[in-house]
């Protein structure tokens, strides 16, 4: 199982203190700390400066978290 993770800078609730629990770029950051001390593929990216489901940081990502995520596989 490979698991990509990518989250914005300014992502959803950016800004919410961590208490709040609604700031989904801790969210992101813990949950990835979680997968990969569990021992899971997991590939995190931070972009600055992003904000959510960013079109400019996506096409800067997906071909890459496409690769990483297909690796391995046969080719038919």
């Amino acid at each position: 199982l490979r698991i990509w993770m990518q989250v914005g800078e300014n992502d959803l609730h950016s800004t919410d203190p961590e208490a709040s629990y609604h700031n989904w770029v801790l969210a992101n950051q813990r949950m990835a700390a979680a997968l990969h001390a569990k021992g899971y593929h997991c590939q995190y990216v931070f972009c600055r400066g992003a904000r959510h489901v960013d079109g400019k940081a996506l096409a800067q990502t997906l071909p890459a978290a496409l690769a990483w995520l297909w690796r391995g596989y046969p080719a038919e």
